[in-house]
């Protein structure tokens, strides 16, 4: 195959020379890596905003340092895209410079995800207390105001969606425990609801339902179950797709940067 100088690199001087049956081999198997790889970008960017719209109440639970779950799919769907796109870029233009450069942005991703991969593992448990804290905070503020405020309208939002109560105790959050403390400070202070729950930890959802509930142990009209461990529930039913999906593009992402590396061994050095 021949290649011309261009001052700093080799490259081919047309895309229509001819390739060896090796050398086609690589250009569109990367070439078809990489487009896997900007279809799974968009999708994961996809995900995140319509987490992003649909389910914000839950970044009031687990989000850390301001960032949340959703703006860290997001940044990862936008980074896989981008990356990939200047792949498959490189590889049809045949530049081995932006091949050279885009290898090393991809394998510094990559880097990224299994150290990002390892400490979520790691933080799980300091994860899990922090969401309790939070959810302890939110309960604390539930009806500070006269009338319905985000708090509020937050909170009920999530225990209708995830067919909970209260935060890890149920109904019992709700009302004072035995020693005359108890969490829902504005609920049980200003709304004289020492011993109901808010509506929405209804199974259905009628008015004035939990009115003397807060001590109720019946599964079928209270929902018994918290919303902290509720949610945590709900993450793990959703953890094996999620993580499945993380592999299959960490994967591909470490196919494609052996497929750029030898495509463009091809453009400058040739088989």
């Amino acid at each position: 195959m021949v290649r011309v100088y261009y001052g700093d690199h080799f490259e081919h001087p047309s895309t229509h020379e001819h390739l060896t049956t090796p050398e086609t081999v690589a250009k569109f198997v990367n070439l078809f890596v990489s487009f896997l790889l900007l279809v799974g970008g968009i999708a994961c960017t996809a995900i995140g905003i319509w987490l992003a719209s649909s389910a914000n109440e839950y970044n009031y639970f687990v989000k850390t340092n301001g960032i949340t779950p959703t703006l860290l799919l997001i940044s990862y769907g936008v980074a896989v895209f981008f990356f990939s796109s200047v792949s498959c870029c490189a590889t049809a233009r045949h530049s081995g410079f932006l091949l050279g450069v885009i290898i090393v942005g991809m394998f510094l991703l990559v880097c990224g995800e299994i150290v990002g991969l390892t400490y979520a593992y790691s933080y799980e448990d300091t994860f899990k207390n922090e969401t309790k804290v939070r959810a302890t905070n939110l309960i604390g503020d539930y009806g500070k105001y006269l009338y319905k405020d985000n708090t509020t309208d937050v909170y009920d939002r999530i225990q209708r969606d995830l067919d909970c109560c209260g935060v890890s105790e149920g109904p019992k959050d709700w009302t004072k425990s035995s020693d005359g403390s108890y969490i829902a400070k504005w609920w049980i202070e200003r709304g004289n609801h020492s011993n109901d729950v808010p509506d929405s930890c209804c199974v259905k959802n009628i008015t004035g339902c939990g009115v003397g509930q807060a001590s109720s142990n019946n599964g079928t009209f209270i929902w018994q179950k918290g919303c902290v461990p509720a949610l945590f529930d709900w993450f793990d039913d959703k953890m094996v797709l999620f993580v499945a999906g993380v592999v299959v593009i960490l994967l591909l992402q470490i196919v494609n940067v052996c497929g750029m590396f030898l495509w463009r061994r091809c453009i400058v050095h040739g088989f």
